[in-house]
């Protein structure tokens, strides 16, 4: 797991984890807490981070990434996320997509879920079937 520490805010923040739903608590706590540091409402901050769950299970699926991932050359996959803000201020932008890609496209169910799931406040701008999310809060 690797993470870079931006100088401003209009510098993403990237993590990548293991292709694995275990890992969704420590992507939800990097997103919440650049999001606190914002200093956005608490509302924004749960929205963004019930989106990340959302945009995780969408990826993995509930099981893992028995699914989609494909593996590099040594056997593992992972999503890799990157979170900004430009100027140091809302919009929050979050993208989410699997590393390498899945080589098959995720279940058009997954994607009808996902848009009916994610928050009022937050808007989807890439949901797709190529193992990628981008979705954003006004703030």
């Amino acid at each position: 797991m690797t993470a870079s520490s931006p100088t401003g805010a209009d510098d993403p923040v990237w993590l990548r984890v293991p292709a694995d739903p275990r890992y969704a608590g420590v992507v939800r706590v990097t997103v919440s807490a650049f999001a606190v540091r914002l200093g956005l409402p608490p509302s924004t901050v749960e929205d963004l981070c019930l989106s990340v769950d959302e945009a995780l299970v969408l990826l993995l699926g509930r099981e893992g990434p028995e699914l989609l991932a494909r593996t590099d050359e040594d056997g593992t996959s992972s999503v890799v996320i990157a979170v900004t803000a430009p100027g140091d201020r809302p919009p929050v932008h979050l993208e989410l997509r699997l590393d390498p890609p899945p080589t098959e496209p995720v279940a058009v169910e997954r994607l009808g879920r996902f848009t009916e799931l994610v928050p009022a406040g937050v808007a989807i701008d890439v949901a797709d079937p190529s193992g990628r999310v981008v979705v954003h809060h006004p703030g």
